[in-house]
């Protein structure tokens, strides 16, 4: 790790190689766990890799509505009082989702082996594919900061999952209020 905790975060999230994702999609109507294994070589230590095991809870996306009439305005001009009006008078029309996500700890498990990076992620993921576990997922990255893999794995989810989650919702009414 550097001195630099902003570097070291960054770094770690663009180091997360996807290895393996979940084969479905977080729900739209309930809770996600989410069994991920995280595969990451200690710098120090040739031939020496750690397996991160455990369980995120990605909890079930909530529909907000922004309140735009609450919105005050300083300083702006006639289009931009225009334009919010018009946000006002459409205001049922706009949604967003919010994910949550909280981590399992009681199931976390680590373990380091001695071998290559190679043969022990080609292990994990073959133990994985031999699980048929639609909700696990098996990650290589960096072995500190290692928890910023996990976000980046919620966040990669997320995204994935987000148009499939608002069609359901559409779909079902409870988008827009109609169930």
């Amino acid at each position: 790790m550097s001195s630099n905790p902003d570097f070291d975060r960054w770094y770690a999230a663009r180091r997360v190689k996807i290895l393996m994702r979940p084969t479905h999609r977080l729900e739209t109507f309930g809770n996600t766990l989410v069994n991920y294994h995280l595969i990451s070589e200690l710098d120090d230590y040739p031939g020496k890799v750690r397996v991160r095991e455990g369980r995120l809870e990605a909890h079930r996306p909530l529909v907000i509505a922004p309140r735009v009439a609450d919105i005050t305005t300083e300083g702006l001009g006639d289009e931009a009082r225009a334009y919010l009006e018009f946000l006002r008078e459409n205001e049922d029309s706009f949604r967003i989702l919010r994910y949550g996500y909280h981590l399992k700890s009681d199931n976390f498990s680590e373990q380091i082996v001695t071998d290559s990076l190679d043969v022990v992620t080609e292990r994990v993921k073959s133990e994985v594919e031999a699980s048929n576990d639609k909700f696990a997922a098996v990650l290589q990255g960096v072995d500190e900061p290692w928890d910023v893999a996990l976000v980046e794995l919620w966040r990669r989810e997320v995204e994935r999952s987000a148009s499939k989650n608002i069609k359901e919702l559409n779909d079902s009414g409870k988008l827009f209020g109609n169930g």
